[in-house]
């Protein structure tokens, strides 16, 4: 046993003895002298959310401490052009249990994570209230586990090309010509965020350019959400800094810090501090930490408080989130009654009661209360609804639809089908196999509805994670609930509120109907306390330009 290793299990056991030797205190001992394989600890302490991967996967191999509980390394691998990734074992959640180990203080919110080993399958697991997170299913299958990329990517040499990878201190890539254009990889031939997925797919290909048969895909909204659930977790069960460098025993900031105040450090702690890429106020990905100083520790910005974890998930760039889609359609508004409740004119507007619709664009002084939100609707007829709760009677004039007429929309929302494989879907909006297009959707997602904040007045699009004591995420093993917190969506409008809640870092939820979204999450360098594990934009499109978008990728391979 090594110097290191044998210092490590004995920090291990003291601060497990300071807990009292729970039930996971013991198991965690016993992991501690000898990891087990596929295994991924226990929330609040080491190695917490990463593990052993059951074998070393083809193009993968282990780094210095790979195997060594405590390491730096731990749960870390490197791809054969360089990128370092971090092994995410299966895991089952119970949400808001009141068996929870932190309910008595997170009540509907508390969240505990159990590895593998604790259920014989899934159907046992549910029997106890635990799911599985919808990122253990692809193709068809549930997985043991996935690669992440632990870096923000960055352009790297392969060959006589370039590509993307996941490397400490590298310029993150963006979609924008000024900023480390995706475009100046081999595979990617223009600024946009579709390109992405072009640039994960020739991470394995030959010289830079993209390969059919690619195991790698831009990473998901499930693996970020299943990221900000293990990181929620882990705060919620940290105890002090040793096993968690961000945790904060007063509850207000106890998230991963990031950069995101707009000057290479962090909104919430001051003491943290980025490296510049030269861009802007944009850090360099994973050089948090940099210059020294008291309190700058890099591990501040790694979601577990650890070495061992995935870094720059608060900010520095937002990262596109391949696996939920929409195809949205718009209209000028035909009319507007002045009325308890106010009444839209639509023709063949194909709305059912229940559904949504969003309102921007008007400019007309008297109705400008009504622009920028989204509201819950009710069917009159084919050519009319109206909108829950709104009463315009007050209004003193008449709308206006032709002086200058607003925009109505409408939205269909999917998610990645538990049979599609991620790294198979592909950039356009036309092929079966597309991200976007009518096409694509029918064949390799299913229709999903979201949760939105309707509520008049205080329903416009930037919301935050969190109100009061409401219940965020759906305690549900199965169904459409299941699928929201697959998503990292609330499962309520209850979970959402303009300001949010400390628990949930008041993460950004902008709530917004775009055709052929692309998903966005974590937040920018300019972000502050908006950024975070759970930030969430809908306001991406796949062709958008963007200096403050990146990649983070991720594969399924074994």
């Amino acid at each position: 046993m090594s110097k290191l290793y044998r210092r490590d299990v004995l920090k291990g056991l003291l601060a497990l003895g300071a807990a009292g030797f729970s039930g996971n205190a013991f198991a965690g001992i016993a992991s501690f002298i000898t990891p087990r394989i596929n295994h991924c600890n226990y929330p609040g302490g080491v190695g917490f959310g990463v593990g052993i991967c059951p074998i070393v996967p083809a193009g993968f191999i282990e780094l210095p401490g790979t195997r060594m509980l405590g390491h730096d390394n731990f749960g870390n691998y490197q791809y054969q052009e360089g990128s370092i990734c971090v092994w995410r074992p299966l895991a089952y959640y119970r949400m808001g249990h009141v068996d929870n180990p932190t309910y008595g203080t997170y009540g509907v919110n508390s969240i505990h994570v159990v590895p593998e080993s604790a259920f014989a399958n899934v159907a046992a697991a549910n029997a106890a209230g635990y799911a599985l997170h919808r990122v253990f299913y692809d193709g068809g299958a549930i997985k043991r586990g996935y690669m992440e990329d632990k870096y923000i990517n960055s352009q790297n040499a392969w060959g006589a090309g370039y590509i993307a990878s996941s490397i400490k201190n590298g310029n993150p890539i963006t979609a924008h010509p000024d900023h480390n254009p995706v475009a100046g990889l081999t595979a990617c031939s223009v600024n946009q965020l579709h390109e992405f997925i072009n640039a994960a797919h020739a991470r394995d290909g030959i010289d830079g350019a993209v390969n059919p048969n690619s195991i790698w895909f831009s990473a998901s909204r499930f693996v970020d959400s299943w990221r900000a659930i293990l990181t929620a977790a882990h705060g919620q069960a940290a105890t002090s800094t040793e096993f968690c460098a961000w945790y904060d025993p007063a509850g207000v900031t106890n998230f991963p810090k990031g950069c995101n105040n707009n000057a290479l450090g962090d909104a919430n702690d001051a003491a943290v501090k980025w490296e510049s890429d030269g861009y802007s106020n944009c850090g360099k990905a994973g050089s948090a930490g940099y210059g020294g100083g008291a309190g700058n520790d890099y591990r501040k910005a790694m979601c577990n408080g650890q070495a061992s974890g995935v870094a720059d998930a608060n900010g520095l760039v937002w990262t596109v989130s391949l696996g939920f889609s929409s195809i949205v359609s718009s209209t000028a508004i035909a009319g507007l009654s002045r009325a308890n409740p106010c009444v839209v004119t639509w023709a063949g507007h194909g709305l059912t009661t229940g559904g949504f619709a969003q309102i921007d664009a008007i400019t007309q002084a008297s109705w400008t209360v009504l622009d920028g939100n989204i509201y819950a609707i009710t069917r009159i007829d084919d050519n009319s609804f109206s909108l829950d709760g709104v009463d315009t009677s007050g209004i003193a004039l008449d709308y206006d639809p032709v002086a200058d007429p607003g925009t109505i929309k409408k939205g269909t929302f999917y998610a990645a089908k538990t049979s599609v494989a991620m790294k198979d879907f592909t950039s356009g909006a036309a092929a079966a196999t597309d991200h976007w297009g009518a096409t694509g959707l029918a064949a390799m997602t299913d229709q999903v509805q979201p949760v939105f904040e309707t509520g008049y007045p205080g329903n416009g699009f930037a919301q935050r994670f969190g109100d009061g004591a409401g219940q965020v995420l759906a305690e549900d093993v199965s169904g459409n609930d299941w699928l929201q917190t697959g998503l990292g969506f609330p499962s309520a409008a209850a979970g959402i509120s303009p300001a949010g809640t400390n628990l949930f870092g008041a993460d950004y939820y902008y709530q917004y109907m775009q055709d052929s979204c692309f998903l966005l999450s974590g937040g920018a360098w300019y972000y502050a306390t908006g950024a975070g594990v759970w930030a969430a934009s809908w306001n991406g499109h796949r062709t958008s330009t963007n200096g403050y978008v990146g990649v983070r990728c991720a594969c399924y391979p074994v």
